[in-house]
Formats: structure tokens, C-alpha cells, sequence
């Protein structure tokens, strides 16, 4: 997406140095100064800037508070900071905690800068923008240009975006399976296996990271952290209306650990709040800043010297933009797999302010056209000779003016800088290059600091300090193309393996426990991969979750290999079976209903107006019947129960049939009649105690033989014995896996939709994670119980689609066109997997030769 760039060039005040400097070249007469007015107690005289040496770092006292009101600096006007005339010429620092650009942090993660300047740093969400289609995109873009407009006048904004890159082994320990010496070491193995040969052909072992950090001029610490946290709750408010993009507040630690993988790259970050406690002689700077630096050359790059390995660091700034803007400037330098660091600085001038800059700009190009003009003339040349760069700045400033005075825009004063690092100068000057190119892609211009590479990683740290003196004028809607937004990353440390993410290679790992909701589907063509899919899923859980219990619902007599490798037990559901399950089981430990006799009354009225009650129905009476027995039946047995469980004897349908019966109502012996089917005759396999072992952890329920006599009731007795495992389960603090398959088989009958619906609604609170599997989309899309529990769904896994339902799987979801290219026309075992917030394409193909794909494969020859 291209846009206008309507910036500006700025001035930088052009003191002339001592005669013993060496003139910086970017402070030239090109550039107009900002107003000045903001004092730099740091400022040093301009005849030391740039000397070579090493830096080595220095212990100082512990972070001091900052000093009182009276003795900083008194405010300054708006697009000014630390780099104000005499901050451009200051001395090299003398320690290597002097690049860090802060005196002090508090606890609370709040930076004081010095000059009355404090700073935050918010962590926020990637959103799907980069393959969202054209439309929101374009909404994105104008929520991101408000929510900036939404900063005045005395208030920074820094964007930061932190690309690292991990090494192979690291990533591997990320995603990899502990061995537990248990029987499922060797499925680990496999897995480990899996992954490392998918880590050694396609990953990029990237992680990007966006943090804005928000500056402020406040005369005390308490007014400080209170306008911080107004900001704080007003960006979280504005980036939810994105997308869902979050945005969390840092601790120092947190922040801290951020500046830490910058300069310590290498070295385990060893700070923490209780051992900074016990140490007063030492500041904060002391866990972050490199050992020493050391700049030999003068003109870069950096090299920090730390105890376990040496890292060669230059920053570049961005001097110019083209006049048509893309959108993909930082999402090309996140593409390179390097550790980089892009920042950018964003002020907002005041309305008037900002309007008189332009104005000013304007009258000196128009006196600029005006020699020029008359040159032409005394050559008798016409204004169509003009230079063309002059006409286009000049009709580039007037819209501007005009863009500004028929909007709310604000003119931003801008700064962006990119850090590279790398581990030798060789593979710097590459990554440099790379960084290089990737700009002139987009065409725009990038120099290296050569003077001011300390000034430079001062900026480029997400602390709020704009060190270097250059500025470029935005309004903006400009500086809102340049959107931190990149391509979408779904790593979740500690969460389950889903493959590789297709647009970046990177590994897909999400944890539904920690989604709102872990309700799921997993939807995709016979042969698109969805069951091999589901049962990585199944075993992940299995062998990594110990105390989890995981529930198989299975139509297709699919899973029962699965289940024997893992040690599970499978629980065959038809006429003629020898495993018994009882409808009536109840349970009382850890029921939060406020009455478990009175909820399973309900559930047996409901069994038999399935089993008996016909087209019309039971009759009032019988119902009222019917509900007085189950009550004294369930009452006596928790009166046993509670004397003794042991010898308490859980209530069948005969008991049911007898109490009936017994009952010497016309109705009683006419109820008792119809159910003999299914007490004595042919249909009687649900009438006798259970004698399967339902308390195993894997449980597969055999539905694939249930015959239509039967198919609504055995689902009832299933769903009745899920939702009762459910409950214990939520009483122990144990999560409760539930997996549909052939979903789309079961909607037919109203009673098991409306459970099912009932469980994606409770699921939650219930410790619950159903997750329907179907390849049917037709058959759920056009199921309004179905839609219901899609809607609801946290996690989304679409492997390969027919066209149609591609197409109404887009209209439902609002898929992009880039993103329905993920799951169609696919190989089988690709796709697109949404988790929470994240939505990404993947791409799980398991070898054929693996132990999993055997234990996994469902296709007829093998």
C-alpha cells in the first residue's frame, strides 16, 4: 500500500565546531532548526565528540531519586529535546552506561530521563495486518493515524520494533519434548525428531517484538507516573479497537530484560527486584550496559565487549522518504534474519506551530523558485525549466498546507533509526548491506551514523531519548504508513508444536489454556490432513499435560490405535456390546449445581421422551410421574451414599422400570411396559451398572456401530457421562479435553446439537476445551447451532477447502484473499490456524517414515 509521504526536511542548528573537530556532514544547510528551549544538563563542549577508545563501565551508586523541581531544567517548547543546538556537539560518553538515556528507574517500570522528562514502555500484540485484505488494511492504517493525532504537544511517542534472531539449538529447547522416562519417551523422540529436521530446512528462528514507549515533561515523580498511567489505560483503549491488538504495561524488570538483549546479546539477564534490593552500591545501568565499548574508528561500528562473546552494533538513520510511502518498510527490514532494531521518534508540534512550519517551508521555496525563475530569465529560458525536484517539493508543501488546514492532522517532528547487530564485522557490513537494500526497495534513503553511533543506540533503545540532532516533518497520516504492524508470529512458548508459519518459516506454537476461551474446530476436505492434525493435538496433550484428561468422541472407529498406543481405554457404544455404560450415573463430590438430583431429573425426562414419548410426546401426567420416582429413587441413594459409598448402589433403569411400576398409577404401569425393549429385550444394553473403566485419563467412546434405534439415546448417555466427568474434573482442578470427530454427523438430531452448543457456551468456566472436527463445512455453516458454537471459538485450524466452501468460510470469518490462499489448493496438512488474536498460515506435514505419521495415518491402503 502506497500512500503520500507529505514530509518535510528539517534543520539542525549548525554550530560551527572548534577548529580541532571534524565537521559532522549531516549537520548541513540543507536542514531548518527546531525551537530550542529545553536545557541539557549533560551537554558537554563539542571537542571530545567522537574520540576512539574503549569505554569501559563503571560501578556507580545506586539509581538516585530525581532531584527536586527547582533544580532540573525548566520545560522547553514542543519539537525539541536532549538534542537541542549544544546537545548536537556533545562529548563521548565517558562510561557505557551514559548511552542508555535514563538517570533512573522505578519499580513500576517508569524512566526518568532527566530535563523533567519521563518515559514508559508498553508491550503490544502483532495484529493480522500485513495479510489482511486491502480494506483493513486501510482501516487499520486511519485507527493507527488517530491514535497517534490523539498525542499533544508535550508528549513522545517512540515505536520500536525488535527483531532477534535464535539460534537453532535455542529454538529447538523451545519447542522440543522433555524426556520423562516413561512410555512415551519414544514419541517424544519422533517428535524431536520432526522438529529438528523442520528447524534445519525452513525456519527462520525469528522473534519480533513491538513496544511503544511514551514520554512525558512533568515537574515530580507522583504527577509523573499519574499522566503515565492515564496514558497508559487511554493507548490500551485505542489499540483494542484494532483488531484486539494488546498492549502491556513493562515492569523494570520486564523493560530492563528488553534493553538487555540489545547490549548484552549474549549474556543471561541476571537482574531481579530481590536481589537489587540487597545491593545499595549498585545502579540498574550495572545489569544492562555492555562491559565497555569500544568505537576504534570513529565512524563505527560499536563493538560491545561483554564476558561471553563480542558484538559488532552500527545504527543507521532514515534521511529521506519517497514521495509516495509504502506501508512495508519495516515489515522488509523484519524480513531479514538478523538482530535489528528499528525505531521511530514521533512529537507532535502544536496546531499553530506545526501550520506556521509549513508556512515557513513554503515562503522559502517559493523564494527559491523566484532566483531560480529569474536566471532562467536573464538566459531567456521559461519556468517550464525549472528544476523538477523544486516544483514537486513546492506542490508537495501547498497540499500539505491544504491537507492540514481541511483536517484534524498534526505535523509530527520524526526520527527513525535502525540498529543491526551482528557477531563479527564481516557479517555486520552484510546485514548492513541487507538493511541497505531493503530500504531502496521502498526507496528510502539510509545513511550510517558515522559520527554518532553512541547518539544513535541512545535512540534507538526503547527509553524515549531522541540523542541524534536530525528530524524530518510528517503529518500524520504519514507517519502512520509507517506501521509497526508486521507479519504475524504465533509462538507461545510452552504451548503445543503446529508446524511452520508459511509466511516466515518461523515455528507455530500456541496454548489454548491461555486463549479466552479454548473452545475449537478443526475443519478440512477428506485427505486435507485434519485427523492427523487432531490427533498431534491429542497426543501433545497426552504426553506433555500429565494431569489432563483427554475425551474421544468417535463416529469412524478411527482413533482406537491412537488410543492403545497411549494407554487409553475405548468404550464401544451398540446394541450388542459387552461394555455397559449406566445413564443414571450421578455425581455428588465436587457438584456446583444447586441440584444435582433436580439436573439429572431433567436429563432422564429428557432420555425418555426420547426412548418413549413418541411424536407427541409424554403426557403431563406421566411427566410429573416420571420426575416424583427419579427424585425418591436419586434421594435414597444419596442418603446410602453418604453413609457409606462403598455399599451405595447407583440407580438403573430397572431400578426406574420398578419404581413405576410400583408406583399403582395407570400411567406408571403403561411407562413401565414401553421401556421393557430396553430393559429386558433387545435394546438393554444401557439398563445395567458400568463395568468399563470411564476413569482413564484417555477415553474414546466407539460410536461408529451405534444403530438409529438407538443413535439419539447413546448420544444422550455419552454427552450425560462427559458432562459428569466434567464436573469431577472441575472440583480436582483438572482440564477436560473433548474432541468431536465427524461433527457435522451429529446435528441431525436437535437434543445433541443443543448440548453440544450448551458445552461451547459453559466450556470455560468448566475447565472444558471441546473441539469439533468435520469436513463437511456446508453441513455447519448451515446449522445455526453450529454457527453459534464457531462463533464462539478461539481456535480455528482450516486445512484444505473446496472453492464454495472457501468462499463461505471467508464470509463468514472475513478472511482476506491472501489468507484464503492458506487453505486452498493446499497440500494436505497446510492450512490457516487462528488462535486468540493470532491468525497465521501453517504448515504441519509430518514425514512418512516417522513413528507418529504410522501411529497417525487414516488412509484406506494403509
Amino acid at each position: 500500500m502506497l500512500l503520500p509521504r507529505r514530509s518535510l526536511p528539517m534543520k539542525t542548528p549548525t554550530n560551527t565546531p572548534a577548529s580541532n573537530e571534524t565537521t559532522n556532514p549531516y549537520l548541513n544547510t540543507e536542514m531548518a532548526s527546531l525551537p530550542s528551549g529545553r536545557s541539557d544538563t549533560g551537554s558537554r563542549s563539542s571537542k571530545k565528540r567522537g574520540l576512539p577508545g574503549v569505554l569501559a563501565s563503571i560501578r556507580k551508586s545506586k539509581d538516585a531519586e530525581p532531584a527536586e523541581a527547582g533544580k532540573r531544567a525548566a520545560a522547553a517548547k514542543t519539537g525539541i529535546d536532549n538534542a537541542a543546538a549544544k546537545g548536537a556537539f556533545k562529548a563521548a560518553p565517558k562510561k557505557t552506561r551514559d548511552v542508555l538515556g535514563y538517570h533512573t528507574m522505578l519499580p513500576s517500570g517508569v524512566a526518568y530521563l532527566g530535563s523533567d522528562e519521563w518515559s514508559m514502555t508498553l508491550k503490544i500484540s502483532d495484529i493480522n495486518y500485513v495479510s489482511a485484505a486491502q480494506n483493513d488494511q486501510e482501516v487499520i492504517l486511519d485507527k493507527w493515524a488517530r491514535f497517534l493525532n490523539s498525542f499533544d504537544a508535550g508528549s513522545r511517542i517512540q515505536e520500536t520494533v525488535i527483531n532477534r534472531v535464535l539460534d537453532d539449538a535455542d529454538v529447538a529447547r523451545l519447542v522440543q519434548k522433555a524426556y520423562r522416562g516413561d512410555q512415551y519417551d519414544e514419541y517424544r523422540e519422533d517428535h524431536n525428531k520432526i522438529v529438528r529436521g523442520k528447524l534445519a530446512t525452513s525456519s527462520g528462528n525469528t522473534v519480533t517484538e513491538k513496544y511503544l514507549t511514551i514520554t512525558v515533561q512533568e515537574p515530580d515523580q507522583q504527577k509523573a507516573e499519574s499522566t503515565l498511567t492515564r496514558l497508559e489505560h487511554a493507548v490500551q483503549a485505542e489499540l483494542r479497537g484494532m483488531k484486539d491488538c494488546k498492549a502491556t504495561r513493562l515492569t523494570r524488570t520486564e523493560r530492563l530484560a528488553v534493553m538487555s538483549h540489545i547490549l548484552r546479546p549474549y549474556e543471561l539477564f541476571a537482574f531481579s527486584e530481590e536481589e537489587f534490593a540487597d545491593q545499595p552500591r549498585r545502579a540498574t545501568h550495572d545489569y544492562i550496559a555492555p562491559y565497555a565499548l569500544e568505537n576504534a574508528e570513529r565512524s563505527g561500528p560499536v563493538v560491545f565487549r561483554n564476558a561471553s562473546a563480542d558484538t559488532y552494533h552500527s545504527v543507521l538513520w532514515v534521511r529521506d522518504y519517497p514521495t509516495w510511502l509504502s506501508d512495508r518498510v519495516i515489515t522488509e527490514l523484519t524480513e531479514i534474519k538478523c538482530d535489528l532494531t528499528v525505531s521511530l521518534h514521533l512529537e507532535a508540534f502544536e496546531q499553530l506551530e506545526g501550520k506556521s512550519l509549513v508556512e515557513r517551508q513554503i515562503a522559502e521555496l517559493e523564494m527559491q523558485k523566484i532566483a531560480e525563475s529569474k536566471k532562467l530569465q536573464k538566459q531567456g529560458l521559461g519556468e517550464e525549466y525549472l528544476p523538477q525536484t523544486l516544483k514537486d517539493n513546492l506542490e508537495e508543501a501547498r497540499d500539505l498546507r491544504k491537507e492540514i488546514s481541511d483536517s484534524s492532522q498534526k505535523i509530527f517532528s520524526t526520527v527513525m533509526v535502525i540498529g543491526i547487530s551482528a557477531p563479527s564485522a564481516e557479517e555486520l557490513d552484510q546485514n548492513i548491506k541487507r538493511a541497505k537494500r531493503a530500504l531502496r526497495k521502498q526507496s528510502v534513503t539510509a545513511e550510517e551514523l558515522r559520527y554518532m553511533q553512541y547518539e544513535g543506540i541512545t535512540t534507538q533503545l526503547p527509553i524515549g531519548r531522541r540523542a541524534v540532532p536530525m528530524r524530518r516533518a510528517m503529518t500524520s497520516a504519514s507517519a502512520a504508513i509507517l506501521v509497526p504492524f508486521t507479519t504475524q508470529e504465533l509462538f507461545m512458548p510452552g504451548g503445543h508444536w503446529y508446524g511452520i508459519n508459511t509466511d516466515s518459516s518461523n515455528p507455530v506454537v500456541a496454548d489454548r489454556t491461555k486463549t479466552p476461551n479454548g473452545n475449537g474446530f478443526i475443519l478440512g476436505t477428506s485427505g486435507s490432513g485434519k485427523g492427523v492434525f487432531a490427533k498431534s493435538e491429542i497426543t501433545g496433550t497426552v504426553i506433555d499435560r500429565p494431569n489432563d484428561e483427554i475425551i474421544i468422541i468417535d463416529p469412524e472407529h478411527e482413533y482406537e490405535p491412537l488410543a492403545t498406543a497411549l494407554g487409553g481405554a475405548i468404550v464401544r457404544i451398540h446394541a450388542g456390546s459387552e461394555d455397559r455404560v449406566n445413564p443414571f450415573d450421578i455425581e455428588f463430590e465436587g457438584n456446583t449445581e444447586d441440584d444435582p438430583i433436580k439436573a439429572k431429573s431433567e436429563f432422564v425426562l429428557s432420555m425418555l421422551e426420547t426412548l418413549i414419548g413418541g411424536a407427541v410426546g409424554l403426557s403431563p401426567e406421566a411427566r410429573s410421574l416420571i420426575d416424583r420416582v427419579t427424585i425418591a429413587m436419586y434421594s435414597r441413594y444419596e442418603n446410602e451414599y453418604r453413609e457409606d459409598p462403598a455399599t451405595a448402589n447407583m440407580p438403573t433403569l430397572h431400578d426406574l422400570r420398578n419404581g413405576l411400576m410400583g408406583s399403582e398409577e395407570n400411567d406408571g404401569k403403561a411407562l413401565a411396559r414401553a421401556l421393557e425393549i430396553y430393559t429386558e429385550g433387545s435394546l438393554s444394553g444401557f439398563s445395567k451398572p458400568t463395568n468399563v473403566d470411564i476413569q482413564n485419563r484417555l477415553i474414546v467412546w466407539d460410536i461408529s456401530k451405534l444403530g438409529n434405534q438407538l443413535k439419539s439415546f447413546g448420544m444422550m448417555v455419552v454427552l450425560d457421562q462427559i458432562w459428569n466427568r466434567v464436573v469431577r474434573n472441575r472440583s480436582k482442578g483438572i482440564r477436560t479435553w473433548v474432541y468431536i470427530d465427524e461433527f457435522h454427523m451429529l446435528f441431525n438430531d436437535d437434543h445433541t446439537a443443543e448440548v453440544f452448543q450448551t458445552f461451547y457456551a459453559r466450556a470455560r468456566k468448566w475447565g472444558m476445551y471441546p473441539t469439533g472436527i468435520t469436513q463437511n463445512i456446508e453441513s455447519v455453516l448451515n446449522n445455526e447451532h453450529a454457527r453459534i458454537m464457531l462463533a464462539n471459538c478461539d481456535f480455528l485450524a482450516i486445512l484444505g477447502q473446496k472453492e464454495t466452501d472457501a468462499t463461505s468460510l471467508c464470509d463468514l470469518m472475513n478472511f482476506s484473499s491472501e489468507q484464503r490462499n492458506k487453505f486452498e489448493n493446499v497440500r494436505a496438512g497446510q492450512g490457516l490456524l487462528k488462535s486468540g488474536g493470532h491468525i497465521v498460515g501453517f504448515d504441519s506435514i509430518i514425514p512418512e517414515s516417522s513413528l507418529l505419521y504410522e501411529l497417525y495415518q487414516t488412509t484406506f491402503q494403509e
